[in-house]
């Protein structure tokens, strides 16, 4: 379904993360079309689709995979209202993942001439998008780091912490319980394990009291020693002093 951009929708997540004031935010809600809505498990896109687009997700969660041959796909991402989805095919010729929703979702479609925009006329908002894509990448290199060398319940503890985090960019309410719509077969996608070994895990850490992640929701009761396991540092974001200030 298409209709009208929502005008409405949340932007704190960027907000809290960028410092962007309010004309960048302005900025940013213009580069988005029209708006369309899908349901839990479409594709919005394929991996190998031509002319990748770009899309801002305004409600919902939506996966980014990449197929790995004979029907095995690894997601590599896990996208909140508020993202960029899409970005890293913009320097493709195709897409290079496959967009998939894990909830009812609304994404505003962004054409990539917006984004080239952007770059030439607003470099305070480029640069936040640099910003962005920095923090992205961080994410990927821990994680990258996690499934390499660390053990299952390290891995699971350490993309609860990460949900967390980002969600509470958005809402600082967000303390010892908030949603969480993946399946077991979607946290060993993200964590390279397989359902057995993410079965055992969740029930290890919920036996112990460490924390709970069932139906949807992910309940925190130990959150310093969900922080052990995880075995990944804890570090408060740098300031963004070093972007210039707008001088128009």
């Amino acid at each position: 379904m298409v209709d009208g951009m929502d005008a409405g929708w949340n932007v704190e997540r960027f907000k809290e993360f960028t410092g962007a004031d309010v004309a960048d935010i302005e900025r940013f809600k213009q580069m988005a079309g029209p708006s369309i809505r899908l349901k839990r498990g479409d594709i919005v896109r394929r991996q190998g689709a031509s002319d990748p687009q770009v899309y801002m997700l305004i409600s919902g969660w939506v996966t980014c995979s990449i197929n790995v041959g004979q029907g095995a796909r690894q997601i590599v991402k896990v996208h909140l209202p508020g993202d960029l989805v899409g970005m890293p095919s913009i320097a493709a010729s195709t897409a290079c993942d496959t967009i998939q929703t894990l909830s009812d979702v609304t994404m505003g479609v962004v054409e990539t001439t917006a984004i080239g925009r952007v770059f030439a006329e607003n470099p305070r908002l480029a640069a936040l998008f640099f910003l962005v894509a920095q923090q992205e990448r961080v994410l990927l290199m821990e994680r990258l780091a996690s499934i390499g060398r660390t053990s299952a319940i390290s891995r699971v503890a350490a993309l609860m912490l990460e949900l967390r985090s980002r969600l509470r960019r958005s809402d600082a309410a967000v303390d010892t319980a908030f949603p969480a719509p993946l399946t077991q077969e979607d946290i060993g996608d993200l964590t390279g394990l397989t359902p057995v070994y993410v079965n055992r895990t969740l029930r290890q850490l919920r036996t112990e009291g460490v924390a709970v992640w069932r139906r949807g929701e992910i309940t925190i009761t130990d959150h310093p020693r969900l922080i052990d396991y995880a075995e990944l540092p804890q570090r408060a974001e740098r300031d963004i002093s070093w972007i210039p200030a707008r001088t128009e």
